[in-house]
This record gives C-alpha cells, sequence and structure tokens, in this order.
C-alpha cells in the first residue's frame, strides 16, 4: 500500500458513517480508504460502459433513421401503386364499356 502521509481530520453524517463502518477493513481508515479506492475503480468502469452504451444508442438511432426514411419510401410506393390500381380499373371499366357499346352496334365482333 501507498505511505500514507495526510493527516486529516472529517466530520461525518451517521448515514455515511455506517456506510463506511460497513465497508471492508480493519479500522475506520481502512475501510475508508477502501471504499474511495472501489469508488475510484468503478467510475472508470462506468465511464467506460457509458461510453459503450453511448455509441451502442448512436448505432441504434442510424438504424432507426434507416428504417424510418425506407418506412416513408414504401409508403410512397404504396401510394403510388393504390393509385396506380384505381386507375387501372378506371381504365378497364371505361373498356368494358367502350366493348359493350361497340358489342351493342355490331353483334358480330369476336369479344364479349
Amino acid at each position: 500500500m501507498a505511505k500514507k502521509s495526510n493527516l486529516k481530520s472529517v466530520r461525518l453524517s451517521d448515514q455515511v458513517m455506517d456506510y463506511v463502518i460497513s465497508f471492508e477493513g480493519d479500522g475506520f481508515n481502512q475501510k475508508f480508504e477502501n471504499l474511495v479506492l472501489f469508488c475510484m475503480e468503478q467510475e472508470e468502469a462506468k465511464k467506460q460502459r457509458l461510453e459503450s452504451l453511448d455509441q451502442q444508442i448512436t448505432r441504434q438511432y442510424k438504424k432507426l433513421e434507416t428504417v424510418r426514411e425506407l418506412s416513408s419510401e414504401i409508403g410512397d410506393v404504396r401510394r403510388a401503386l393504390t393509385h396506380l390500381e384505381r386507375q387501372t380499373n378506371d381504365l378497364s371499366a371505361l373498356m368494358d364499356k367502350l366493348l359493350k357499346e361497340e358489342k351493342e352496334k355490331d353483334d358480330e365482333l369476336p369479344f364479349p
């Protein structure tokens, strides 16, 4: 362990004192130092984990934006196909009407 050349006195609330006392170590000073060292280690691990999660979130947002763009394009194509279907139905109805009128004029035409 490192040389302990810093002498400090601290005032602690009961809650903090109970937490320090519950930490591993032989006496208050060792418990306090172990607690601080543990927190330092955890802080670095948490920072790395947070950075990793931020990167994952960024990737997921990019994927989501891609899916949204594709969904929008699919919606555009779907609307165009629906419009085309209506126009095809209208054209078919007009052709049926014309064929019916022509058939009425000339019974010898080969279509019904």
